[in-house]
């Protein structure tokens, strides 16, 4: 893989800008051709503004750095597109993560978390997964600023909890993720704790309080434009009532269903369906 001043050099020759024409107001156009030949690296607050003269995001540098793809060792990526009950693949990540001479505190979490999700995968040993991610949640608790990453490695891990850390979890969270409103992909982060929560107190017969959960959220995702969310907030909403009993369920139903017709998501309309015909039969 290049450097990131070859990098640099490949976007500012395609947009036929010399050194200095980039440079200029920023560093030297001397320390800029040494950072493009890779004899020196950048402070962070320059390369930030190199990239705004391109117009350029980071999140979009990286991507075309990585070779118009996502990087493949983010190991945080993988494991929220990842299926928990995948052995193989679960151990094979585990093993690529723990191969490194050194590792960080936060990939010594994500083995812990490898080695949880293989104990369900392979025993449906819950009980002694919940205690391998413990120590994440003891380290979080006490620090009064979450970042981006602990959040969403939160997020991936909420189920392994108890169900009232959970909605502590959650709850803070939601407050730290105020500081971020401004933030690409934070509504959706945002709505995505909020669904996982709403799922764990249902499967906890919580029905009131998924339900409260649920109304809030709805008018969150109307405001702020999340129709896959708001679908499965119609379709659990419906559920829900159907839970306790109170019928008038087939509207929300049908709301959900409606918006997932509009925007032919096929694959959330049967998962969703499934959802619904598990948790009904537990009732009956």
């Amino acid at each position: 893989m290049p450097h990131m001043g070859e990098t640099l050099k490949i976007i500012r020759t395609s947009l036929s800008l010399t050194q200095s024409q980039l440079s200029a107001g920023i560093m030297t156009q001397s320390n800029y051709s040494k950072m493009e030949k890779g004899e020196i690296d950048v402070p962070f607050s320059k390369m930030i503004a190199l990239l705004e003269k391109l117009g350029m995001s980071v999140e979009e540098f990286l991507y075309v750095h990585n070779h118009y793809s996502q990087q493949s060792a983010n190991h945080l990526l993988r494991l929220s597109r990842l299926k928990y009950n995948d052995k193989e693949r679960l151990v094979q990540y585990k093993k690529e993560l723990v191969s490194q001479s050194t590792m960080t505190t936060r990939e010594q979490e994500l083995a812990s978390i490898y080695d949880a999700l293989i104990l369900i995968a392979d025993q449906n040993d819950y009980e002694t997964a919940k205690q391998k991610v413990e120590p994440i949640w003891q380290r979080l608790e006490k620090h009064d600023i979450w970042y981006l990453y602990d959040i969403q490695l939160l997020n991936n891990i909420l189920y392994l909890f108890p169900i009232d850390t959970a909605i502590s979890i959650v709850s803070l969270a939601l407050k730290q993720l105020k500081k971020y409103k401004n933030l690409r992909g934070i509504n959706n982060l945002s709505a995505n704790m909020q669904m996982n929560l709403v799922l764990l107190l249902i499967q906890h017969k919580r029905y009131e309080t998924a339900l409260a959960e649920v109304e809030r959220l709805m008018d969150a995702c109307i405001r702020k434009n999340l129709y896959l969310h708001l679908a499965l907030c119609y379709s659990r909403k419906g559920l829900l009532l159907d839970l306790l009993g109170r019928g008038g369920s087939e509207p929300w139903y049908e709301k959900g269903e409606f918006l997932l017709d509009v925007m032919q998501n096929d694959d959330l309309k049967k998962e969703i369906q499934k959802e619904i015909q598990q948790y009904s039969a537990s009732t009956q």
